[in-house]
């Protein structure tokens, strides 16, 4: 399989990311997006969970061989500290996937089980590795000429996930679900940008012209 095709599966793992949630909504009646999280659409007792719980594992295989493959062909070609950023990147995505996958919520809401503790856990982790690596794609795409603008979306996008985090602190619990949302949806939509770029300039990454439009 090329990597043309596989540089694709980053804005297709977007498509089934909304799909699980807006699934998720339609067969979780009751369900208030104002509020509630993500992972209640995917929580062992939750009404939604085989139809989300779907799209979901298709977001997660996509997302995954679309971030092996963003770093394989990504290594050496531009400088480390990409190199670097996009290993991070690829990690997030395999702790992620694996985590959320065997560590689903027990409940909606939070119930305190081991379970819940080990999805807490992952999450606190996929949002490390999401910020170092946002972070390395900062220095590591302004540091050169051609790709300035993929690193001005990273500080963005960096931007957009620190004030998600710091909304889910300060805003009352009945809001938290919008809080959430902006944290997660600006990595998920990130993904999908990071995947039109190398789909656009496959065969010209590395190359000395100005290639970023």
């Amino acid at each position: 399989m090329g990597f043309k095709i596989i540089s694709l599966f980053g804005l297709i793992s977007v498509g089934f990311y909304f799909l699980h949630i807006v699934f998720g909504n339609i067969f979780y009646e009751g369900y208030n997006p104002l509020a509630q999280a993500i992972s209640d659409l995917t929580a062992d007792s939750s009404p939604s969970k085989n139809i989300a719980r779907i799209f979901s594992m298709f977001y997660g295989v996509f997302s995954v061989i679309f971030s092996i493959g963003f770093f394989a062909y990504l290594k050496g070609k531009i400088n480390k500290i990409i190199t670097i950023a996009s290993f991070t990147f690829f990690s997030m995505n395999i702790i992620s996937f694996f985590g959320y996958t065997f560590f689903p919520l027990s409940e909606s809401g939070y119930a305190g089980t081991f379970q819940d503790i080990m999805h807490m856990i992952v999450t606190i982790l996929v949002v490390i590795f999401t910020i170092i690596s946002l972070v390395l794609f900062c220095i590591g795409f302004l540091k050169t000429k051609e790709y300035k603008c993929i690193g001005v979306i990273s500080i963005f996008t960096l931007f957009l996930l620190v004030l998600g985090v710091i909304l889910i602190n300060i805003l009352p619990s009945e809001y938290f679900g919008i809080a959430q949302r902006v944290n997660v949806y600006s990595i998920i939509i990130y993904t999908g940008i990071l995947s039109l770029w190398i789909y656009k300039n496959n065969g010209n990454i590395g190359i000395r012209k100005k290639i970023c439009k």
